[in-house]
């Protein structure tokens, strides 16, 4: 990874020019940068989770933005045609396209992003705003469970994607048990509304979750980590028709037996990026401020790219959520 000098983007007539301010950095951007992330293309700026102000917007425009407006971008796009699209989920596009993975993404001064994909954050620091594209995240993995209000679910993994959706099922009105191995993540969790946390280091996850559930198994497990092992043990806890929402990443196979998804008739789930979230994670974040003012543990300059990320894969015991700062607010 090396900085280079690229010059100001020439806006397509579709697009607008954003000056970004904030990136954050997540799971797949470590990936990308050792190259081991399956979809992405190289050369790549990196950056899909960004928010910025509008410095320019198409001749014409006479949509909700206007040049000064701070947004958060979708950084996702579908090609409109193929069957995941015309069934309004573009997320799973069969030829998807996100900034910062096959497209030039935020990790600059300034680029260009189709204007339709901008989402208005007016009301939000920077600082939390940038958290928008992972609660969208989240939002669409609760969406994906048809978490309800009352439902008893369990979120295995609390890294910035698990605590998303904890705190989206804790908004819905559900009762969350978080589980994870970093005591600090376990810290945020708890903030985040879980009811119970569970250091898998030192518990028994099936015990506390037996307990939590009076037996009966939750609702839906959330799966955020992409451990082979956790995807299994969750077809394991999940109630007699419950649901389970595989979010979490891994190219690893996953051994299951055929009867468990018979015998208990669940619904075993993928979730993949979001689909007409971002709205309603905006709003999220700003009505829990409180919540997520905590989860940006540590900024880095636009210089400090490769240190932030190596910093970030060396102290998971540390580090929640590493942001990149662009640009003065």
């Amino acid at each position: 990874m090396e900085l280079s000098e690229g010059g100001i983007p020439a806006p397509r007539p579709d697009q607008a020019l954003v000056r970004v301010e904030r990136v954050g950095l997540c799971g797949s951007d470590y990936h990308i940068y050792d190259g081991t992330h399956p979809y992405a293309v190289f050369p790549q700026v990196q950056g899909h989770e960004f928010v910025g102000v509008v410095a320019e917007l198409p001749d014409g425009y006479s949509g909700p933005h206007r040049a000064g407006d701070r947004v958060v971008v979708n950084p996702l796009r579908g090609c409109g045609r193929c069957f995941p699209c015309t069934r309004g989920r573009p997320n799973c596009c069969v030829d998807v396209t996100v900034l910062g993975v096959q497209l030039p993404g935020g990790l600059a001064d300034h680029v260009a992003v189709p204007v339709d994909q901008l989402v208005a954050a007016a009301g939000l620091p920077a600082d939390l705003a940038v958290l928008s594209e992972p609660v969208a995240i989240g939002l669409h993995a609760v969406n994906r469970g048809g978490i309800a209000d009352g439902d008893r679910v369990v979120v295995t993994g609390a890294g910035p994607i698990g605590l998303a959706a904890t705190l989206a099922a804790v908004d819905r009105g559900a009762r969350v048990l978080v589980a994870d191995r970093i005591a600090s993540r376990l810290e945020a969790a708890a903030r985040a509304g879980a009811e119970r946390v569970v250091d898998t280091a030192s518990e028994d996850l099936a015990e506390a979750v037996d307990a939590f559930t009076g037996g009966w198994g939750p609702a839906v497990v959330v799966e955020a980590t992409g451990v082979p092992a956790l995807v299994r043990l969750a077809v394991d806890l999940v109630a007699h028709s419950g649901t389970v929402v595989v979010v979490g990443i891994s190219t690893a196979d996953v051994g299951l037996r055929v009867s468990d998804l018979s015998r208990k008739e669940i619904n075993l789930l993928g979730s993949r990026n979001s689909a007409g979230e971002f709205p309603a994670a905006v709003d999220l974040v700003m009505r829990r401020a409180d919540v997520l003012a905590g989860w940006v543990t540590h900024t880095f300059g636009l210089d400090e790219v490769p240190k932030a990320i190596e910093f970030a894969r060396a102290n998971p015991d540390l580090v929640e959520k590493v942001v990149i700062s662009c640009a003065a607010d």
